[in-house]
């Protein structure tokens, strides 16, 4: 006699894990849109794709991955130049020598950014741990950041604890107009210029 046993549902095969790689020049594009994906997590509207912010970031990237030996950004996903799902990075910071901290550089962490599809999969985290080895690579064993609500269990399972100080910001108005610039020199405004 034959038995046979009940079809058992199969689950979807789990996704592959790449390891996060250094991004390089041909990322740009994909580094740019990932940050248009972590604005609008953050409530802020990225805007159209010809957004003049896009543009300045576009070259913000490059310089910083390209040109500085204090920055480093990771990413996860595919080739140079293919689809991403994460992205961050670290840079090193110059700050008042303490007894502690004697030579005062730090480390921060920023611009850490999941696609939607791919949250809950790891991604960030293994970010945070292939930013923090870089920058304890470079003699840096404190580092800092600052915690949206939804990054914040990766970040305190990574060990993070929330600051000794309250961060605080200030936003001013840009000068705009010729009267509000600052005269740097008498030259520079005739009425206070020397007479003859």
């Amino acid at each position: 006699m034959h038995h046979s046993t009940p079809a058992t549902p199969t689950s979807p095969p789990t996704p592959t894990l790449h390891p996060p790689r250094p991004a390089v020049a041909d990322d740009i594009p994909e580094l740019v849109r990932l940050r248009g994906v972590a604005l609008a997590a953050l409530g802020v509207d990225p805007g159209p794709l010809d957004a003049a912010w896009r543009g300045v970031a576009r070259g913000w990237f490059l310089e910083r991955i390209s040109e500085r030996a204090d920055v480093h950004c990771l990413v996860v996903g595919g080739a140079p130049g293919e689809p991403l799902v994460a992205t961050g990075m670290a840079w090193i910071t110059y700050h008042l020598p303490s007894p502690l901290w004697t030579d005062g550089r730090r480390g921060y962490l920023d611009g850490i950014v999941t696609d939607e599809d791919a949250r809950g999969q790891g991604h960030g985290r293994r970010i945070v741990d292939g930013l923090t080895a870089w920058l304890n690579g470079n003699g840096i064993h404190y580092i800092q950041l600052h915690a949206s609500p939804d990054g914040e269990p990766v970040y305190r399972a990574a060990g993070f604890v929330p600051g000794r100080y309250p961060g605080m910001d200030l936003f001013t108005t840009p000068l705009t107009t010729p009267q509000d610039t600052p005269q740097d020199t008498l030259q520079d405004n005739p009425q206070d210029a020397p007479r003859d």
